[in-house]
């Protein structure tokens, strides 16, 4: 198989192919519900929606895509999409009666649990295909500064429900998007969400909103049959009856029987017979008017094959063909509102196997290899394949060597630490990405020495006056900043996460945000994690140690999230070395393997005493990327008993000096505290699982009836769990509540996590 140029596909031969992507896809859902069930549940599966997009998905796999397009599909359409797959011979039959079954094919296409086929993960949210903007991004990116195009187009197949959600919108408003012209997305209008019939206003809205944002737009709104009977003399008032019609109205005609198709549609809406409209159709018969009307461009296949053309010719934009469906199309189901959730039954199934042709015991059979259908879907082009890696990973440095200032926040370490990457070899493979905060977040330094990335350039109009951040626009720039949307952040970050995979060569991005936005963008984050992208976010600042900013950009929840997420290691280091650390540690997990993973640094603002740190060294370094060390061991002081005066303080990041002082505190009353400073918590929870726990070993065997008092910036139960975990009894500090405005040394005061707070709580457990 090759990209050379093929003859022209024969639609009759693609209606036959997608009859039988039909009959699968509809067959393995009725398997799914059939087979037998021990939850006693429902397994679902999507009949109707997934009858949609047959038509639109036939065309695009049997005729249009090429080796270099990467696909996302429409999630409710897998079905489709693993008939397809099965009949281009990449699934097997027992493949697709593993629908939704432990280790077999997901409900939705997913590349981390079937990598062998999808090449992009998708939900139900449009969070799928407004990655693949990104992808495409991420794509010209590497071309621009590497030469080299992979893939060389991202299509997806989108739901008009889908497009419900803010975040499309969101991505389409991000002006680099708009120039990319390695896009071509089909928007299934089949006019019904899960629960209703769509507002009539949606599909005029939507050819706009492209249009507006840069897209070009090819509607398919008539079928061939349809669009002939429209152009006939005489039959402009039926054209304007059904172009008028709502989406509910005009549902409800495909639902009712023949006979009454002719009175519905020359009925007027005052209720009066038109005789106009009734003579545009009175040579059809009540079947062949009821099929005619049932006639939308989204299951004609020449009209798709035109769509198909038109795109190509638009080639320097992106497109989007918006194509009128039937939810249900070929099924007893097609158009009915409710058909959601909908199932055939086995009386029903029968029916549809005669009515396609499929003979009585071949229902999972394949074309033949001799038929007409067989041999033209072994003469398609090859399937996407990952490129065997173009560039060579480059060698990750075990120190940067860089110097701290005496009293250094987190946050600006890490801006250090990327400066100085900026003038390594690495840092060519390193692109960073800001939702409008990269100076507030300490990438000054690295743009000034990277440059912002743009696909063409653009002139600075301030090159000739003093400006604190150069900002230089250009195809070699490294830095990407987008506007003030976290969606489109952690999906760019998705999309570039997985540009090592796609495009051949590694890169490393590294997204900057507020933290108190990690949640307003989670649901992206989520996807981009699932999706097998591997990046670092950098989340700054973080807590009320923001003091002045007031509660609505103060986080607290973020420490949860952080240990929730899979395939994100978190870390919040205290002191400016660790900062260091921790990020060269990340950039080797985005490329080592399978085991490989994200990070998720979340830093300060707040300046620290780096002389509370201890002397570098290789077991300090070690312990910090485990997940934690001990800073202050109280086991050596005279007097010292574990079960009378003896605590164990646990800090995280910027609480550290305030533990330090309480240490102080408690020895001037007698009781002598061991200090811990915990750099992951998610990794000390997850190491819990181990046979012999990190944590178990960072408190020696003599402190095992020590108590704990916990304080970390953030919400107290992110490190609750270590009370549980040492069998001893736990006071976990943190902010349980909502931030607010005012000095530091108030709000700590106020939430209880300053000094006199962790020494109080330490009391309580002394009972003393």
């Amino acid at each position: 198989m090759s990209d050379e140029p093929a003859p022209p596909p024969d639609p009759a031969l693609l209606e036959q192919i997608q009859r039988r992507v039909l009959w699968l896809s509809t067959l393995m859902v009725h398997h799914a519900n059939s087979r037998p069930n021990p939850d006693g549940t429902k397994i679902g599966g999507h009949q109707a929606s997934s009858a949609s997009v047959v038509s639109l998905m036939t065309a695009l796999y049997f005729a249009e895509l090429r080796s270099g397009d990467v696909v996302a599909t429409k999630a409710h359409g897998s079905p489709a999409f693993y008939a397809i797959e099965y009949l281009r011979g990449r699934l097997s039959a027992e493949d697709l009666r593993s629908l939704r079954v432990f280790g077999g094919l997901q409900a939705y296409p997913s590349r981390r649990k079937n990598p062998a086929i999808v090449d992009l993960s998708t939900g139900s949210m449009g969070l799928g295909a407004a990655s693949t903007l990104f992808g495409a991004l991420a794509s010209r990116y590497v071309e621009d500064h590497w030469e080299t195009r992979s893939p060389e187009r991202f299509v997806a197949v989108v739901g008009d429900a889908e497009l419900d959600e803010g975040n499309v919108w969101e991505a389409l408003l991000e002006e680099p998007l708009g120039a990319l012209g390695n896009v071509l997305w089909m928007v299934d209008i089949n006019r019904q969400s899960l629960d209703r019939i769509t507002p009539d206003s949606r599909p005029r809205q939507l050819a706009r909103w492209f249009d507006a944002a840069g897209w070009h737009v090819i509607e398919l709104r008539w079928g061939r049959r349809l669009e002939a009977l429209l152009g006939k003399p005489g039959s402009e008032r039926l054209r304007e009856r059904l172009e008028t019609m709502s989406n509910a109205e005009f549902q409800a005609l495909l639902r009712k029987p023949a006979g009454a198709v002719r009175k519905t549609l020359a009925t007027l809406r005052d209720g009066q017979l038109s005789a106009e409209i009734d003579r545009a159709f009175a040579h059809l018969s009540d079947e062949a008017l009821q099929a005619t009307v049932a006639d939308v461009g989204g299951h004609d296949i020449v009209k798709i094959l035109e769509a198909f053309a038109e795109a190509r010719r638009h080639a320097g934009q992106p497109c989007v063909v918006l194509a009128q469906t039937i939810k249900g199309w070929g099924l007893p189901m097609a158009g009915d509102p409710m058909n959601h959730g909908a199932l055939l039954t086995a009386t029903q199934m029968e029916s549809l196997r005669d009515s396609l042709g499929i003979e009585s015991g071949a229902e999972w059979e394949r074309f033949p290899d001799s038929s007409p259908e067989g041999k033209w879907i072994r003469a398609r082009p090859a399937p996407f394949r990952s490129p065997a890696r173009r560039v060579e990973a480059p060698e990750l440095p075990e120190t940067l060597e860089e110097s701290y200032p005496e009293t250094s926040s987190s946050q600006e370490a890490f801006g250090r630490a990327l400066s100085r990457l900026a003038r390594l070899p690495v840092g060519a493979h390193v692109v960073t990405l800001s939702a409008d905060v990269a100076v507030t977040t300490h990438l000054g330094a690295w743009i000034t020495r990277t440059g912002v990335y743009s696909p063409t350039a653009r002139p600075d109009f301030f090159a000739d006056v003093p400006q604190a951040v150069p900002w230089r626009e250009s195809p070699r720039g490294r830095h990407i900043e987008l506007g003030i949307a976290e969606h489109n952040l952690f999906l760019a970050l998705g999309a570039f996460g997985l540009a090592t995979e796609l495009t051949g060569v590694p890169l490393f991005p590294i997204g900057t945000l507020y933290d108190p936005f990690v949640t307003r963008g989670l649901d992206a984050l989520y996807h981009a994690l699932y999706a097998g992208g591997r990046f670092i976010v950098a989340a700054t600042p973080s807590g009320v140690s923001l003091s002045p900013e007031g509660g609505a950009h103060q986080s607290v929840i973020t420490p949860g999230i952080g240990i929730a997420l899979p395939a994100l290691a978190y870390y919040e280091p205290a002191f400016a070395l660790e900062v260091e650390w921790v990020l060269l540690d990340g950039l080797r997990g985005l490329l080592d393997g399978e085991r490989g993973e994200s990070l998720y640094l979340r830093l300060s603002t707040k300046p620290v005493a780096q002389s509370l740190a201890p002397a570098a060294s290789e077991e300090y370094r070690a312990r910090v990327l485990r997940g934690g060390y001990r800073l202050i061991d109280a086991r050596a002081e005279p007097g010292w008993d574990p079960e009378d005066n003896a605590v164990s303080l646990f800090a995280v990041g910027v609480m550290v000096p305030e533990a330090v002082e309480a240490a102080r505190l408690l020895r001037a009353e007698g009781i002598l505290a061991s200090l811990f400073v915990v750099t992951s918590p998610d990794r000390l929870y997850r190491g819990l699982r181990e046979s012999r726990p990190y944590l178990e070993q960072l408190v020696s065997s003599e402190e095992e009836g020590v108590p704990i008092v916990s304080v970390l910036d953030g919400h107290s139960h992110g490190l609750a769990f270590l009370g549980s975990a040492l069998g001893v009894p736990q006071i976990p500090l943190g902010v349980d509540h909502f931030g607010q405005s005012g000095a530091r040394s108030d709000l700590y005061a106020h939430y209880g996590i300053d000094a006199a707070g962790i020494a109080r709580a330490a009391r309580i457990l002394l009972a003393r």
